[in-house]
């Protein structure tokens, strides 16, 4: 039996006999977090079966975990779904001090999440909070009909050098000056599969589709998706009113990503992009002109990691370096400062380049230059 509580109210956990016959499945149990009350305040377990305790935080934000189990997860006041797996080991009544946050498994070693699921598509992954580090995409599955939006802004005013250096701060730091501001609206099409549509007020649109093949939160912490997308200039008009195929450009990229505990995840991201070389680039250091078809296509290597420094603030890097094909410019480079805020991540960016698809990093960044953006995320689930 659990029974939940906040507050001065004691909170129990009582493992009773195993239940009989067939194979192991995971059972999900869901419950509410409110003050002064939790719903259903009783549950029944079973020894040595898996169990997964679901609480949402209604109006509250409890405290500490269930001590005398060792582990426990924060519940985040704001309505997000916190998982908690565990499995109780043997027969016995196990109290907690204070406010519930979670569950922890026999011996204070919580149970891993046997592979993906709609479930757990739906909770919080606290090192996968959102569905891309900066610009490179993660392994974060979308769940089923569920949508998601973000918004992109790139300050056009260098952050460093030139005469206008001491102006910066007058300028605020570049966010005064124009920007390249992009919109993305993502949907899970399927469990698993994902698509998405982002447009720029430079009117480049990027059309993409991403699968899950491998989920993250497993018991190795590996994730691996694949990732397909064309994009193109002046709203598309370039390739359905010229015929002018150079307009578009195609990408193909795999995402692997591995887990570290709670604390941080990398990512490894080969991907092939198309007509990179063509008229229109944010960082141009030769000729726009320059048709050697040898340069057209370009093969990167995206390298990123978030480090979750807090329990919902993260540090985070990538870098995309062109191994082949196309090598005009600097290779992308970013780093970021990201907060966690219920269905939100809020994230202050700083990039070598302007651009925020596939096609703009591949075609390179600036060598000389800075510019600060951010980026604000929203998960509609």
């Amino acid at each position: 039996m659990v029974m939940l509580g906040c507050g001065t109210w004691p909170t129990s956990v009582v493992a009773g006999e195993p239940r009989e016959g067939g194979e192991q499945q995971l059972r999900v149990i869901e419950s509410a977090a409110a003050q002064f009350e939790f719903t259903p305040s009783e549950i029944q377990v079973s020894v040595v079966e898996s169990e997964r305790l679901v609480v949402r935080s209604i109006d509250v934000e409890p405290d500490k975990a269930i001590q005398t189990l060792g582990i426990g997860e924060k519940i985040l006041s704001g309505g997000e779904l916190i998982p908690v797996d565990f499995v109780i080991g043997e027969l016995g009544r196990y109290r907690t001090s204070s406010m519930l946050t979670g569950v922890a498994a026999n011996a204070g070693v919580a149970q891993p999440t046997v592979g993906p699921d709609s479930e757990v598509d739906l909770v919080v992954d606290v090192l996968e909070p959102n569905f891309a580090l900066i610009l490179l995409p993660t392994t974060r599955r979308m769940p089923h009909n569920k949508f998601a939006f973000r918004l992109t802004h790139r300050s056009s005013r260098p952050l460093n050098g030139g005469a206008r250096f001491g102006n910066l701060f007058e300028d605020f730091f570049g966010f005064d000056s124009s920007a390249l501001i992009g919109l993305e609206l993502r949907y899970g099409l399927l469990p698993g599969t994902q698509v998405g549509f982002y447009r720029s007020n430079s009117k480049n649109i990027q059309i993409f589709a991403r699968q899950n093949l491998l989920g993250q939160r497993g018991p190795y912490g590996i994730g691996l998706d694949v990732q397909v997308s064309i994009e193109g200039g002046n709203n598309f008009r370039g390739r359905f009113n010229s015929n002018d195929s150079r307009e578009l450009s195609g990408s193909v990229a795999g995402i692997l990503s591995k887990s570290f505990g709670e604390w941080a995840s990398v990512y490894v991201e080969p991907t092939w992009v198309g007509n990179v070389d063509k008229p229109g680039r944010f960082h141009p250091s030769v000729d726009d002109d320059d048709d050697d078809a040898d340069d057209d296509n370009a093969f990167m290597l995206g390298l990123g990691a978030r480090l979750r420094v807090r329990p919902t603030v993260y540090l985070i890097g990538e870098y995309a370096p062109r191994l082949g094909g196309f090598d005009d410019g600097a290779h992308h480079l970013s780093f970021a400062i990201e907060k966690r805020a219920g269905g939100h991540t809020f994230q202050l960016n700083f990039s070598n380049s302007l651009g925020t698809t596939p096609a703009q990093m591949a075609q390179g960044g600036s060598k000389d230059d800075w510019f600060i953006g951010f980026n604000i995320a929203r998960k509609f689930f």
